[in-house]
């Protein structure tokens, strides 16, 4: 779907009212069969090059958007190891909250360990690691 990748493209500021106005107005457009690999990436560099945002709610648009779409979790995989960032490890949050452990093979719990360890991680993005794989020690939520 390339007006939603050529969009996700131009979408530059999450502190612009338009702009954030413009892009709410896509996602609640967009039905999750429309999202092929291309589409899934593109809704996930949102998160990666606005990692201390959440575009004044829409964000969570584009989270719900991703969860109902098929193969969002092998790339959420992708995302994370690309670029940890809140929401990618709220959504790996959400996939163990939901009895989902491991995406291709790949352990959802080693993942988050990866990045509560890494110095290359923004300390930020570290705690809130830290604080899902303390979630998920504690029991999780179901």
């Amino acid at each position: 779907m390339k007006s939603l990748t050529h969009a996700l493209a131009q979408f530059t500021d999450p502190q612009d009212a338009e702009q954030l106005r413009m892009l709410d107005e896509l996602i609640n457009q967009v039905a999750p069969e429309q999202c092929g690999e291309e589409e899934l990436r593109s809704l996930f560099y949102v998160f990666e090059r606005f990692p201390e945002e959440d575009g004044y709610g829409v964000f969570w648009s584009i989270l719900h958007l991703l969860e109902a779409c098929n193969g969002c979790d092998e790339a959420l995989v992708e995302s994370v190891k690309r670029k940890p960032v809140e929401f990618n490890l709220l959504m790996v949050n959400r996939l163990l909250n939901s009895g989902i452990s491991t995406v291709n093979g790949e352990s959802l719990m080693q993942l988050l360990t990866c990045i509560a360890e890494s110095e290359d991680t923004a300390p930020s993005t570290r705690r809130s690691a830290n604080g899902f794989l303390a979630h998920q020690a504690a029991g999780g939520t179901q």
